[in-house]
């Protein structure tokens, strides 16, 4: 027994893209005109204020005219182009992968094939073994369920996103009459390319998932009991939901912000390793200015030790021939008065200016 339930839920928002395009793509004309009308006009103003020549503002009139007929290009057929975007890469996923469609149908209902196929692998077995093979086989089937849900949850998301990005998005085209509001446009059209990515690899993924599940049918068709093939058919699935769900993901993110990420990619370790280099270079410099300041007070040093040896080791002259040797009178010696020799008299004090006494008498 098949459902349609999934099948549907895609054709009903594939129908309804049509009306949110047929509803959205006057709006998006108004609002498109309006913007061209604004910057028409600002630039003729900066033109008159700027006093330009005729040949200058010729010019930019006619890059204007040229990106501004391009955008209402797009705009009047952004019903045919961007489907033909998204089917592109579909068309492109099926085709590499060797399928010819795949809806999220297909894929839930392989998923309870093989669950069926797992339950229906413990019905010859005896009581005990029926029971241990059957807990074991309903835990497994239950997570191969869960995971072909999952996995099919995924590829309707991205297919009914692709149908938003076909209906609705036709409204983001109207900005691109501005350069001001043309940010809007070109993000959408990233957001376009980003889609028809996921569908892509998507295709790819579940092409060989899909083919790879069909294989474990014979593994559980093996004669004995063993819980080896539930557990081989239990960690696919899980496998199986893993890939799906992350790789089309991470290949749409890098799709649109490819151009973000590799700058950050390039600037950043650069931005790093310059502030590296530098902080190795101020360290660098500390460490040679310390060690000359070392030298220099260690050469500093030895010149004074150097100059106290070489002062306390000189020899005295020679004395003058026919005079006897006599050794030098101490140092206290030299210094004591000898008897009967008088006293040297006493400096006197500085006398203020226009003191004339005598100060020896004036402290009498």
């Amino acid at each position: 027994m098949s459902s349609t339930i999934l099948t549907d839920i895609v054709r009903d928002y594939e129908a309804i893209s049509t009306a949110w395009f047929s509803a959205l793509s006057p709006i998006a004309h108004r609002i498109f005109w309006v913007l061209v009308a604004i910057q028409l006009t600002w630039t003729a103003m900066w033109w008159a204020l700027d006093r330009e020549d005729g040949l200058g503002a010729l010019a930019s009139l006619l890059r204007q005219v040229v990106a501004i007929g391009f955008f209402y290009a797009l705009l009047l057929n952004g019903g045919t182009w961007i489907p033909a975007v998204t089917q592109s890469f579909s068309q492109a996923g099926a085709a590499a992968a060797g399928i010819t469609k795949l809806n999220p149908t297909d894929v839930f209902d392989q998923g309870l094939a093989l669950a069926n196929k797992i339950l229906n692998a413990t019905a010859a077995r005896g009581l005990l073994d029926k029971f241990l093979a059957s807990v074991l086989a309903g835990i497994t089937a239950l997570v191969v369920v869960i995971a072909f849900a999952i996995i099919a949850a995924q590829l309707l998301v991205v297919l009914v996103e692709s149908f938003i990005v076909i209906g609705a998005g036709v409204l983001f085209l109207g900005f691109a009459g501005s350069q001001w509001t043309r940010f809007f446009t070109e993000r959408y059209l990233s957001y376009v390319a980003s889609v028809g990515v996921k569908l892509f690899v998507l295709y790819l993924i579940m092409g060989v998932g899909m083919g790879i599940a069909a294989r474990w049918m014979s593994v559980l068709e093996r004669g004995g009991f063993s819980p080896i093939p539930f557990f081989y058919v239990m960690g696919g699935s899980l496998v199986f939901v893993f890939l799906t769900w992350h790789i089309p993901s991470v290949a749409g993110s890098l799709t649109a912000g490819a151009v973000s990420l590799s700058l950050a990619d390039g600037v950043h370790p650069a931005i790093l390793g310059s502030r590296a280099a530098g902080a190795g270079l101020v360290a660098a410099g500390a460490v040679g200015s310390a060690a000359l300041g070392g030298v220099r007070w260690g050469v500093d040093r030895l010149r004074g030790h150097t100059s106290l040896h070489t002062a306390g080791r000189e020899l005295p002259s020679a004395p003058p021939s026919g005079a006897g040797v006599s050794a030098p009178p101490p140092a206290d010696a030299a210094q004591a008065p000898s008897p009967g020799t008088p006293e040297p008299e006493r400096p006197k004090a500085l006398q203020p200016a226009g003191d004339t006494r005598d100060p020896d008498v004036s402290t009498m």
